[in-house]
């Protein structure tokens, strides 16, 4: 099983944002919309265009490399894999979408609070 943050894909975001607080501001947003896209994601499924669904998880696939979201770019990945006329296992990982996105977001939000008692321990030193 992937692990639900890849560090190193933070780390990353930091050094192309080159701020931490950006690097976080991008992830909120990102974990933020994870519910729309998920809902997106499986109602073009349901479309009747087929492959319509496709270029929906291609996004968040390419979107959560660079969050950092390593299950659900390991979910996404595997609905890509998906033959696009065997789509019977599609809706068992897209509820492995949500589950991964209720995690992220957890994960996510424990992260921020743990950031922002750090800023809050640094500034009382200085003072």
């Amino acid at each position: 099983m992937q692990p639900i943050m890849d560090k190193a894909a933070f780390s990353r975001l930091v050094a192309e944002t080159g701020s931490t607080r950006a690097a976080t501001s991008f992830i909120s947003r990102f974990a933020d919309m994870l519910d729309e896209r998920i809902i997106a994601i499986e109602q073009a499924f349901r479309a009747p265009h087929p492959g319509q669904w496709q270029q929906t998880v291609r996004k968040l696939h390419a979107d959560a490399a660079v969050a950092g979201a390593a299950r659900i770019h390991a979910t996404a990945g595997q609905l890509l894999e998906l033959d696009p006329q065997d789509t019977g296992i599609a809706p068992t990982l897209i509820g492995q979408l949500r589950s991964d996105a209720r995690v992220f977001t957890l994960a996510h939000s424990a992260l921020c609070e743990e950031q922002a008692f750090a800023d809050l321990l640094a500034t009382r030193r200085h003072a």
